[in-house]
């Protein structure tokens, strides 16, 4: 059975390990290994628990395995992340639309930072580019992002 739910601080650890995994596998074949580090160190132990602690992380287990993750906190999106073994099977889909419910309490739109594997996912489910972002990596290079959003109201 399927279960949304916020994550406790006790279940840290598993959200951690499935954003490493995910950024891993996934990242390399979009992004080159400066901006795979870079990815890495933004999603640490630190950050993921400073969120979990403001009830903001959300998990998808499936069988009791957290199987995906995101958070939201105001109108942004962030850290969503599927288990490898189990993308393109609706999870992310099911996810997304949880976290925008979340928001659409308080909030007429979404917004969120686009990673290049995920870009076309979030712009079937009605993600618009509103703009650029970049940041200078220590190597020299500067990893460019679309920020993306959508408006959330009633269908």
């Amino acid at each position: 059975m399927n279960e949304i739910r916020t994550i406790m601080a006790a279940e840290a650890d598993a959200v951690f390990s499935l954003v490493q995994e995910t950024i891993q596998k996934i990242y390399p074949r979009f992004y080159s290994p400066d901006e795979v580090l870079f990815f890495r160190q933004l999603h640490n132990k630190e950050a993921i628990a400073r969120d979990i602690l403001a009830g903001a992380v959300y998990g998808l287990f499936w069988r009791n395995r957290l199987v995906g993750t995101g958070t939201c906190q105001g109108r942004h999106i962030a850290r969503l992340f599927i288990a490898p073994d189990l993308q393109g099977q609706g999870i992310g889909s099911k996810l997304l639309e949880y976290l925008e419910g979340e928001i659409a309490r308080t909030e007429d739109c979404a917004l969120l930072d686009a990673s290049k594997p995920a870009e076309l996912f979030y712009h079937r489910r009605g993600y618009l580019i509103v703009r650029q972002e970049q940041w200078p990596l220590e190597s020299g290079d500067t990893l460019v992002w679309n920020v993306m959003e959508k408006k959330l109201g009633q269908s």
